[in-house]
Formats: structure tokens, sequence, C-alpha cells
């Protein structure tokens, strides 16, 4: 149940990202609502629920705003499976080490989607321009999970009783 509310709450994000930031003054910020709240997934439940997530929410993407269908979904299917990967290598999950993961998957996604429309030839965009594209990214995204974050752990947190293999009351 957690899972389909997680895909309701990234859907809004998807809307709000493309609809609300696309409108002046708001524009001149971008944050990347599903990015961030797949990573977000990927701290709270791990590879497979992020992996999936990320790619539907992905082939939504490319299906209404895509130049061709794949890229997103990929691109956010390889960030959540990175950011449950690096998740899983480190004991305590804390705010520090969530805000270099999303760095870090802003930076691959900004530069795994301009890879790949550059090796098929529908960018426009210098590598240069990528660069200051990737640094901006990093940054809004760098701030909005510092926003989101206590809201994660408050939702997205799985009880104590389920990392030993336990079904919580009403969802077995």
């Amino acid at each position: 149940m957690k899972i389909f509310v997680t895909f309701i709450a990234l859907w809004i994000g998807l809307i709000l990202q493309s609809t609300v930031f696309q409108i002046p003054p708001y524009n001149a910020i971008q944050p990347d609502f599903v990015l961030v709240g797949l990573v977000l997934v990927a701290l709270m439940r791990g590879t497979k629920p992020a992996l999936f997530l990320g790619l539907l929410l992905g082939l939504i993407q490319d299906v209404v705003f895509g130049s061709f269908i794949g890229l997103n979904a990929f691109a956010l299917a390889v960030i959540a499976y990175f950011a449950a990967a690096a998740f899983a290598q480190f004991m305590h999950k804390n705010i520090t080490i969530t805000f270099l993961v999303t760095l870090c998957c802003s930076f691959i996604d900004v530069w795994l989607t301009f890879g790949f429309t550059r090796m098929f030839g529908v960018t426009a965009y210098s590598w240069i321009a990528v660069v200051y594209q990737s640094l901006e990214q990093m940054l809004i995204n760098g701030i909005l999970v510092l926003l989101l974050y206590p809201i994660a752990i408050k939702f997205l947190a799985i009880s104590a009783d389920n990392h030993y293999g336990k079904v919580p009351d009403g969802e077995g």
C-alpha cells in the first residue's frame, strides 16, 4: 500500500515539475521531484521498489514528454538502482549520505541523458552547457532532498519489526 501512495506522490511531483515549474517566475529553478523521490525511496525501501518506480515513472515521462521511448525509463531505473546500492553499503543512513548520493545521482542523470541524446544526435547542447546544467541541478536537488528528508523518514521508513521478517498487521 505504501508503494502505491509513493507512486502517487512521485506522480504528483512529476506533474508539478512539468507544469508549475515551467511557468515564469518559477521556471528559474527546476527541481527534479521524481529523481529526489526515487533517491528517498531507495534509501527507505531498497532496490526493488526504487527500481520498479524508476522504470515506471521514467516510462511515463518518456510517453508524455520524451523525444523517444526508453531514455528516461533507463536513466531513472539506473539512478534508482545506483542509489539503493550506494545506501546498502552504509550501516547508518543519515541526511549527509542522502545529500551526497542525491548530488551524485543528479550528476549521473544529467550526463546519462546528455550522453544518449548526443549518441543519437537529438541534442543541441554542448558539453559546457551540460556542465553548468549538471551543477545547477545538483544544487537544486540537494536543497530539495534536505527539505523532503524529514517527510520521507516519517512516511517511508520501514518499522523495526519488519526488518526481522515479521509482517506488520494488516499487510500480510
